[in-house]
């Protein structure tokens, strides 16, 4: 009988804003839209463990801040059973630089992390994050035509 490799993701995440480290941002962690874990940052750091085969989403608040939501999945078969560690950067925007623009698209994750089976090893979907890039460009230079 085949067993499927059941693996583990434990992800870091360091937050920031303007180049230095936030501390006490609320970090959310959801799966199927349900809050099933939620922590602050420590010296901007804070870290969950992740189960293969689920859907999940981080929520980073902090006052004065758009809320960022990352996006990662466990779905993918990974090489091997184990645990799989990824750690990564995120850099708050004030919401003062959006002022008079409507941010509704940035509702949406800024960020998507999956395995990648050609690398074997999570990663960061480079496209989808040219994509947010760009509509962020685009929302900033909106926001300073309106000043």
């Amino acid at each position: 009988m085949f067993l499927p490799k059941v693996s583990s993701l434990e992800i870091k995440g360091y937050v920031y804003e303007n180049d230095e480290k936030v501390d006490e941002a609320l970090v959310k962690l959801y799966q199927n839209n349900k809050i099933v874990q939620m922590t602050k940052t420590k010296k901007s750091k804070f870290q969950f463990i992740l189960f293969s085969g689920m859907q999940y989403m981080v929520e980073i608040d902090k006052p004065g801040a758009i809320s960022e939501r990352i996006q990662i999945s466990t779905k993918e078969r990974t090489e091997f059973g184990g645990k799989y560690t990824y750690e990564f950067r995120v850099d708050l925007m004030k919401a003062s630089k959006f002022k008079g623009v409507d941010i509704s698209n940035l509702d949406f994750p800024t960020a998507l992390i999956k395995y990648n089976a050609d690398e074997g090893e999570y990663m960061h979907d480079m496209a989808y994050g040219k994509q947010v890039r760009a509509e962020l460009k685009k929302l900033r230079q909106e926001a300073k035509a309106k000043k």
